[in-house]
């Protein structure tokens, strides 16, 4: 029987969740820079009811953060009103809508703020991980604690008030001890990091923890090693590619250049040399940039099939090792002369579906935009003072095919999706929250 935040998600239509998703990330972007300044230290004792406020329309042409990504959603037009006010009267967020009078008139002013109904449904409708509970450390205390349990016997530096608290400064005793900012874990640190593994890696599946007990890494060390050397390719063959595209127009500029009247005979014979000259870089240079922009289409042909083998194997929990790693530099060599990758997989998170989904079907033709990206979002005129051009951009399909792997790599790098996805089982005994006795929050 589905629960009441989920017949809540289920209730609205695509706009509304896609608008609701949005303002979801908005508001958990906020929640977590403000964790992360007062882990660091930095305090502000601004309440939740303000800070929740999101700026949705602002006076003035330039867009929000929030139009932007409804605009890249293709859902931004002239409803917004109405989808964000048929949300208030579900009780999912709470609306702002004002006009204010400005230096160049009216203008309309509009904020909206997610009630605590409103992000219940879309964890629920998304499958977001749950929030920490009571007794639980913070993800930037977790990665902390992870970095000691690697390091022990040896030390790790711990930076921030709040981390301090956490492990050093909490009752006794102490996940961590030491001095100076170096420390090291405690054996209370171990216990708390044996028995809370599990529930840390299903809250905070971004943070690599290695098993306890020992057992094999869900994202072997030697497989992201290799889809980095392959993004690295990509980046060298650009690099490459901007050398000689500059060499190029360098080389052109002086074959174009004209001088006063040659006098004698010698001064034309040194022109024309230095215009053969020219010439000639020009054309090595010209060489030099079509053999860049074809290693950098292979690379990328090879890096998207790559990254969606590592992601079809992330979705179906291959085991890790060797093998996972051989195959997917098997599906890269495969992949190196066609720019058509398999249809990448459902895996049931929304957030994940819903970017992957959208950029294959870029990339193969069967979604296109209702309406053009806003104005401010178009790819401005390049400046006419510049001294040199960009190379000739490469193909719609091959932009569209770096834009797939792009977007895949951002959710299996680092093994976060397959340990999101499969994580370890969490104890009957800690299902309900972790033990009380020995544990503070962080």
């Amino acid at each position: 029987m589905a629960t009441k935040a989920q017949a809540a998600w289920e209730a609205l239509n695509p706009r509304q969740q896609t608008y609701m998703t949005v303002l979801y990330d908005h508001d958990q972007a906020e929640e977590t820079a403000r964790a992360q300044d007062a882990a660091a230290g930095y305090y502000d004792d601004t309440p939740a009811s303000v800070w929740r406020w999101i700026d949705v329309v602002t006076p003035g042409a330039k867009l929000t953060s929030v139009q932007r990504a409804l605009a890249l959603r293709d859902v931004r037009d002239d409803g917004a009103g109405s989808t964000l006010h048929a949300l208030q009267r579900y009780g999912l967020i709470e609306v702002q809508d004002k006009v204010v009078e400005g230096p160049r008139g009216k203008s309309r002013t509009v904020k909206a703020k997610l009630t605590r109904a409103g992000r219940a449904a879309v964890r629920a409708g998304t499958k977001e991980p749950g929030r920490r509970r009571a007794g639980e450390l913070s993800e930037y205390a977790w990665e902390r604690l992870v970095r000691l349990w690697r390091a022990d016997p040896g030390t790790v530096r711990i930076w921030g008030h709040s981390t301090y608290e956490a492990l050093v400064g909490r009752p006794s005793p102490p996940y961590a001890e030491g001095k100076q900012g170096d420390y090291r874990i405690t054996e209370a640190g171990r216990e708390h990091y044996r028995t809370l593994w599990a529930r840390y890696t299903v809250l905070y599946p971004d943070v690599a923890a290695p098993d306890p007990d020992g057992g094999p890494e869900p994202w072997p060390a030697e497989l992201q090693r290799t889809l980095d050397r392959m993004k690295g390719a990509i980046e060298l063959a650009h690099r490459a590619q901007w050398s000689a595209h500059r060499r190029y127009e360098e080389a052109e500029k002086d074959v174009g250049k004209t001088a006063a009247p040659w006098e004698g005979e010698a001064d034309a014979e040194w022109h024309a040399l230095l215009l053969e000259q020219a010439r000639a870089r020009s054309a090595l240079a010209l060489v030099h940039r079509e053999r860049a922009t074809e290693e950098a289409v292979v690379a990328i042909r090879r890096y998207a099939h790559a990254v969606c083998s590592a992601y079809t194997a992330a979705i179906e929990g291959r085991p890790a090792g060797a093998d996972l790693t051989a195959a997917v530099v098997a599906a890269a060599d495969v992949g190196r002369d066609s720019a058509k990758v398999p249809k990448p997989p459902v895996c049931g998170l929304h957030r994940v579906d819903t970017a992957v989904q959208e950029a294959y079907g870029t990339l193969a033709g069967t979604r296109t935009r209702k309406r053009p990206l806003p104005k401010q979002m178009q790819p401005s005129a390049r400046s006419v003072w510049r001294d040199f051009t960009d190379p000739p951009p490469h193909d719609l399909v091959v932009r569209r095919l770096l834009e797939l792997a792009r977007t895949v790599a951002s959710y299996v790098d680092g093994g976060a999706l397959r340990r999101e996805l499969h994580p370890p089982a969490v104890p009957d005994a800690l299902a309900g929250g972790p033990p009380t006795a020995g544990v503070t929050t962080g």
